[in-house]
């Protein structure tokens, strides 16, 4: 019956129409007038019959059925507002269609796109809607529902979608308006255009967004493309298929061929996550075979297999002579700094005799290689510098650095770069990056060059190049006498939040306000005309007066910044608002700051409609404080459509912030809708790795299995990038087990938990986080016999591991820290707590651990007058207030 009034209604349009064809010929104006009117207003009812009408021979018939067509292709239709029309008179078809767009008539824009089917102009206005919509696509989900148009703004998507990112997007708001999904429209129908492969690419994909796996599958299967089914039975965990599949076509391969090296690089993978510990053993022993296949592709997929899986000890014997210096990143990533300083030629016992001498090599090395590359000799000692700062030797590392600083030695042929900054980078990976900005200088002139600043930048918090200089040029006007290098120094300092040596907190910082705040130039306040005046901070200054303590002036950056026109800056005025519970002025500054993006139709993207978003998601949190349930539920629909965005970094972005909000709940559900379309729709491992990391971290305490099971799929991805340095294949898999240790135990899944231990300690056998977070709670699950025979192999290997390297305090005290933490092995604990705080006597933080040991072995009046000594020194630090406290009851 339904289907049967559908088709009356149409035959009743399709009748009506064809009256109002006959009343163009009227001699009656007015009859003919109206019933062009009537035609241009219905485009779904009289579409068919104005195409006919405007080849009648009729002439009066043909023009004004030609005008309409001319009107619909333009996106103009009766009811549109005045404005809008104007902006459409003259223009093109394309940029008629983003003004439409712009101006929220979405129901026009569906009628410019179909009229434009089979005409030249067809193809710019499907890829000007598509970039229009990557663009603005938060902002026009917002006029959508305010006009309620939101099905118009779903059909357009239907017409134009023309990649996975806008057939996914289409998808998410069709669930979202509960509209349900069949075979016949999981698809847009714009997909009948695409390619086979995007339309077979994209079909496995929405059905696994769908949760539909097993279809997944098969979809993928018949497509024939093996490299999609692939994908798509990692994603449904069919890891026993996979690992039989590619065992026998690495049986076919001839030995010795990358085909081979490949599939039983594949099927190690496999067979690890399929439980078939002899299949893994065979591909780990076809992996390593003296005739597996040496091009420097396949040698990377062997190695990176191989150390992504425990097997670290093989990795080795395979990278070791293709590459020292990442068999030596390697190794120091899996707590063998030993080997890491054997494979580069370091033996750890002639360090101190032969260091000056190795400088001396790798600097004459450098010399006879000239500009056109960084020598050998040279990379490895750099590695070296990064080796001897982690195992506690900064004492050398430092010597290397410095010497190597003060080479004027270039390298690089179109781009030179100076062996300085190859130092510098090299310390950005390292606990040393407080040595970087004073290695940035240069001594023989005391300046600063520009890749040293960006350099420095680097590891600053919220800084870069720019804002070093605006606080150096400011530092200038306070004392004109100070040197570039004292500037530059003085600069650094202040932008992690410490006062200089000689800076009057009481009288330079008003100055330094006055100077940053000051106007760009007089020429930028000319033909401004009303507009804000730029001055010369950044929101970075802003948020260095905040670490400064200085609040008073942090506010009034940020309103100097706001009035000088900075969207970024009204934001977190906003959020501060928020934050300290103004909520009516926070509300206010969230409007205006969704307004002004609103309003700037030409720009979009990641640092301004995201910004809009962000906006919206704190008028959301304003809503809920509130307990106004209506808005609150209406905002949180619209950062849910809006968070359907074909633009993945506006997505990205948001997740990232919704989960530093503490918005974990919608953070989780906007990973979880990027994540199949990355590792369908992208080749970009690195950026599905990103995603797939944000998700891990939002949802680890919730979901720490799913956590597990998507980022283990990234790192599979990454083995075959370049993307990644070489230990990243040990510190990777680590966070997977800690995620798959923390679902084992919260299901009490000792066996799990088991394996995924002895698979952790094969990648680190020293990893700190596990004896001290995840031990405790395996012992209040009650597998108090794993988590001690945990902690025994660590402590073991710990011992062993401060006997080599005895001037590592880190390493010593952390040892002795989880030990008390679980109130074993404390006699042993308690020598390499002394021996940490030999090495580095002023560290309370080594004396605090030293004095809980001596608390808990019963030695208490010992532990409380070294605990009020650490206090002392360091009385911002709470821990120690509460440990004194303890330490005091008798």
């Amino acid at each position: 019956m339904a289907c049967f009034c559908v088709d009356a209604s149409v035959a009743t349009a399709q009748s009506d129409a064809g009256q109002a064809v006959d009343d163009l010929s009227k001699e009656d104006y007015s009859v003919r007038q109206n019933a062009t009117i009537q035609m241009w207003k219905d485009h779904e009812g009289s579409r068919e019959v104005v195409q006919q009408a405007a080849r009648n021979p009729d002439p009066e018939i043909s023009g004004r059925a030609q005008w309409i067509l001319r009107q619909w292709r333009r996106g103009a239709l009766p009811d549109m507002p005045p404005e809008v029309s104007r902006l459409l008179q003259g223009s093109d078809q394309p940029a008629a269609v983003e003004r439409l767009l712009e101006a929220g008539q979405f129901l026009a824009a569906v009628v410019a796109v179909e009229e434009s089917a089979g005409t030249v102009d067809r193809e710019s206005i499907q890829r000007r809607v598509n970039a229009s919509l990557n663009r603005r696509f938060p902002i026009y989900i917002h006029q959508a529902m305010q006009s309620e148009s939101l099905p118009h703004l779903l059909n357009l998507l239907d017409l134009v979608a023309d990649s996975a990112e806008t057939a996914a997007c289409r998808l998410e708001m069709m669930r979202l308006m509960s509209i349900p999904i069949t075979d016949d429209n999981r698809l847009p129908a714009s997909a009948a255009n695409w390619p086979i492969g995007l339309r077979d690419s994209v079909s496995v994909m929405l059905l696994v967004k769908l949760g539909q796996y097993d279809e997944a599958v098969a979809a993928a299967r018949s497509s024939g493309d093996e490299s999609l089914l692939t994908t798509c039975m990692m994603v449904a965990s069919k890891w026993r298929e996979i690992a039989d599949a590619e065992s026998e076509l690495a049986q076919k391969e001839k030995i010795g061929s990358a085909e081979h090296s490949l599939h039983w690089c594949r099927t190690l993978a496999a067979a690890d996550r399929a439980g078939d510990p002899i299949l893994f053993d065979e591909a780990v022993k076809q992996i390593v075979a003296p005739e597996a296949c040496e091009l420097p592709m396949v040698i990377d997929m062997r190695w990176k297999s191989l150390a992504s899986h425990g097997r670290t000890a093989q990795a080795l014997s395979i990278l070791d002579g293709h590459s020292p210096e990442d068999a030596a990143s390697l190794s120091m990533d899996a707590s063998d700094f030993k080997h890491a300083l054997d494979v580069m030629g370091y033996p750890i016992d002639r360090i101190d005799i032969d260091y000056v001498d190795w400088i001396a090599n790798a600097l004459k090395s450098q010399h006879d290689a000239g500009q056109q590359r960084l020598a050998p000799e040279m990379r490895r000692l750099l590695v070296l510098m990064q080796c001897l700062i982690s195992v506690g030797r900064d004492d050398t590392a430092w010597v290397i650095a410095k010497q190597l600083c003060e080479s004027d030695q270039r390298i690089g042929v179109q781009t030179q770069h100076r062996l300085r900054e190859y130092v510098l980078t090299s310390l950005t990976t390292t606990k040393r990056t407080d040595w970087i900005p004073v290695l940035a200088v240069d001594p023989s002139d005391r300046s600063v060059s520009p890749d040293s600043l960006e350099i420095t930048a680097g590891v600053l918090p919220d800084a870069d190049g720019t804002t070093i200089e605006i606080v150096m040029d400011s530092l200038e006007r306070i004392d004109p006498t100070s040197t570039v290098d004292q500037r530059f120094l003085e600069a650094c300092q202040l932008l992690e939040g410490i006062v200089p040596q000689g800076f009057d907190a009481q009288v330079d910082f008003d100055k330094f306000f006055d100077s940053v705040t000051r106007p760009l130039s007089t020429t930028a306040m000319r033909g401004l005309r009303g507009r804000g005046i730029p001055i010369q901070a950044n929101l970075n200054i802003a948020l260095m007066f905040s670490r400064l303590g200085q609040t008073q002036h942090a506010s009034g950056c940020l309103r100097k910044l706001a009035e000088s026109g900075d969207t970024a800056a009204l934001f977190r005025m906003g959020e501060q608002a928020l934050d300290s519970g103004r909520t009516e002025i926070a509300s206010q500054l969230f409007d205006l700051v969704y307004r002004k993006i609103q309003s700037q139709s030409r720009i979009g993207g990641i640092d301004d409609v995201a910004l809009a978003l962000k906006a919206v998601v704190g008028k959301w949190t304003i809503a809920r404080r509130s307990g106004d349930k209506e808005a609150a539920a209406q905002l949180e629909h619209e950062l849910q459509l809006a968070l359907c965005t074909p633009y993945s970094q506006t997505r990205n972005t948001l997740a990232s912030y919704l989960t530093e909000r503490e918005e974990n709940d919608l953070a989780i559900q906007t990973y979880r809708s990027l994540l199949p379309i990355k590792i369908f729709g992208s080749n970009d491992s690195i950026d599905f790795y990103s995603v797939a990391r944000g998700f891990a971290l939002a949802a680890r305490d919730a979901f720490p299995d799913e956590s597990a099971r998507w980022f283990d799929l990234a790192v599979l991805r990454s083995i075959e990038s370049d993307g990644f340095r070489a230990g990243a294949f040990v510190t990777l898999p680590v966070y997977v087990c800690r995620w798959a240790i923390e679902a084992a135990v919260a299901s009490g899944n000792h066996d799990v938990a088991a394996k995924q231990i002895d698979r952790l300690l094969s990648l680190d056998p020293l990893d700190i986080d596990l004896a001290e977070r995840l031990l405790p709670t395996m012992r209040e699950a009650g597998m108090t016999d794993l988590a001690d025979q945990t902690l025994d192999r660590v402590m073991d290997r710990g011992i062993e591991y401060s006997k080599n390297f005895p001037m590592d305090a880190m390493m010593a005290n952390n040892l002795a820290w989880v030990a008390a933490m679980n109130k074993r092995r404390l006699s042993e604990a308690r020598e390499l707590s002394e021996a940490a705080v030999r090495v580095e006597p002023d560290s309370a933080i080594y004396r605090d651990t030293l004095a809980e040991i001596l608390f808990l072995v019963g030695e208490k009046d010992q532990a409380l007058k070294i605990e009020t000594g650490c206090l002392l020194d360091d009385p911002g630090q709470w821990h120690l207030h509460e440990q004194v406290k303890r330490f005091s009851v008798r």
